[in-house]
């Protein structure tokens, strides 16, 4: 696989980049004309990584498992699964935390608002009070 710098670009330029690729897409009238056009945004073995990702569906679609996936496209495992949940995933939603509940602990409230770090003692000095 190929390594990449984790460090993010700032949003307006990555929506260009993005824009800039999908018009290269989008002038693409064939295939052929695609990957011809990708080859200018991608090194051959991103093409080869993108090729192989893409891949994956067809292959589950054809009711392959996975490891004659693996056997047949030269991946691991790990890598159809990634792919496999990240096109079934449902979008997640966050539940939302009341910051001025007390936390419970295994179904017991606690006098402290945190278990951990320095605001875990306030709860004595609201004794003295």
């Amino acid at each position: 696989m190929t390594r990449v710098n984790k460090k993010q670009i700032e949003k307006g330029l990555r929506n260009e980049a993005w824009q800039r690729l999908w018009d290269t897409v989008r002038e693409s009238g064939s295939g052929e004309t695609l990957a011809k056009n990708l080859e200018k945004f991608f090194t051959s073995s991103e093409m080869t990584m993108l090729e192989k990702r893409l891949a994956i569906p067809i292959l589950l679609a054809r009711r392959l498992s996975y490891r004659e996936i693996c056997r047949a496209i030269d991946i691991s495992q790990p890598t159809v699964s990634f792919v496999k949940h990240h096109l079934t995933r449902k979008p997640r939603i966050h539940r939302q935390r009341h910051l001025l509940t007390t936390p419970s602990y295994r179904g017991k409230t606690t006098p402290f608002r945190s278990r951990a770090g320095r605001d875990r003692w306030n709860w004595l000095n609201q004794l003295g009070r």
